[in-house]
Parts: structure tokens; sequence; C-alpha cells
């Protein structure tokens, strides 16, 4: 079900980073955001596109017994590799794997918004019968006006900038474009295309799903004419928002 960029394009991004630091603190600091956020005692979280695993390993290590599905296989044997008690790491496509449990937590970090509106609202359904009848779950989502203003950008975006992106914007079908190349390889390109969505039509499609939108947190944002990041912006100008939802 998964478009077909997916499993190329994050397995280059993963192959791209491999060198560089992992940012622990960044994890931690992750961690103890999404603690606030779900604001209530919990133990088993299901963390899905969970990528390198390093923010399950974090969760771990504060006590939590984590489950991760993540589609790539390169990415997956990373992350198993000492891999802490109380993490379960499989390779799996979060639309079709099969999960016996739910879970006092969902978590999808960066990254909703894969396919088109139907998957996303059948992957809503799921995420509805993984969560516990009081189970919280946060999903970051990206806003559509902030990537409008984005696009014909281009940064590099490692320390030693031999890694370079570009965005742009599908105004009929409203997605992120975001392409990666090596410096010296213009033409050996990587894309990355989400769906953006206004915050009324997350809701819709949550309330479809029966899912509710209990509270909203605002990401960071560039400015580009200053050209400088600014950690927190508002909900209409945010790079992306997380939402924080429960059964309807």
């Amino acid at each position: 079900m998964e478009s077909k960029w997916v499993k190329a394009f994050y397995k280059r991004q993963f192959e791209m980073f491999a060198y560089l630091d992992e940012y622990s603190e960044h994890y931690l600091d992750l961690a103890k955001e999404i603690e606030q956020q779900v604001n209530q005692p919990f133990q088993s979280v299901l963390e899905i596109g969970a990528g390198n695993g390093h923010l399950a390993k974090t969760l771990a290590s504060l006590g939590k017994d984590v489950t991760t599905v993540e589609l790539v296989p390169e990415l997956v044997d990373f992350a198993r590799q000492d891999e802490p008690k109380g993490v379960t790491s499989i390779c799996a496509s979060f639309y079709d794997v099969d999960l016996n449990d739910s879970f006092d937590v969902l978590l999808y970090i960066d990254g909703f918004g894969v396919d088109g509106d139907d998957e996303q609202l059948y992957l809503l359904k799921r995420i509805s019968q993984w969560l516990k009848l009081n189970g919280v779950g946060l999903i970051d989502i990206y806003n559509p006006t902030y990537w409008k203003k984005a696009a014909g950008q281009t940064m590099s975006i490692d320390p030693s900038k031999s890694v370079l992106r570009k965005y742009d914007y599908d105004q009929e079908n409203h997605r992120m474009i975001d392409t990666w190349w090596e410096e010296g390889a213009p033409h050996d390109t990587y894309t990355q295309s989400l769906a953006c969505y206004k915050s009324s039509e997350i809701e819709n499609l949550c309330l479809q799903a029966g899912l509710k939108i209990v509270d909203w947190y605002p990401g960071g944002a560039m400015d580009w004419d200053e050209w400088t990041y600014y950690p927190k912006s508002s909900l209409k100008d945010c790079l992306s928002y997380r939402i924080k939802i429960v059964k309807a």
C-alpha cells in the first residue's frame, strides 16, 4: 500500500547520515516532551515509522515498554543493535502488521502522510484499534501554509555540507516535496512526498476514524527572509504540528 518512494528514500537518508553523531540529547528532550504531552501515567508505547530506533531506546531508558514498527529492513537491523530490555522492533508495514496488543500511547513522530487520504484514514482507524480505551496518540502533521512558502528553497542539511535538499510543493495534491542529493551527484536524487493538512482537515479525518483531537502542539518554523530557524511557532505558521488524539 505504501508509495514506491518510501523504502528507497528512507534507506538512502539513513545511509547519508550513518557517519553523523546521533544527537542523544535531542532524543532525551523529545522523550521528556512526549511525557509532558501525554500528561498521564503510561507504560506501553507503540511507535510506528520508528526510523533508527533511538527514540524507542530513550523511552525504554525512562522505564517504558516500547514496540516499534518500521518498514525499512536496514533501519530495523540498526535499531536492533544493542537493543535494550523493554524494546521490541518489528520490520513491517503499519498498514498490514498484525498486532494483538493495545497500547497506552501511540507515537507517529515526523512522517504522517506518505500516501493519500484514503490510506491515511485507514491508518488512523488502525491507530484507534491499537489504543487502549483511555490511550493517547501523538502524531506529527505537516502544515500546508508553511510548505507553500518553502517551495523553491535549497539548503545543506549536515555539518559537512555534503548533503543538500530542495523543497517544493504540489499545489494540486497538497503535498510537500523534499528532494535530497549528495554534493557532486545532483542527478542522483531521492525524494519524499508527504501530505499536508490544515487543522480542520486532519480533524475531519480523525473523526471519521473514531478519534478526537484534544490538543495541538505547534512546532518550529524557518524564517526564509532571515534564514533563521525558530524552534517554536504558531499553529498557522509552523512547519508541522503535533496532535494529541484519544478515542472519540
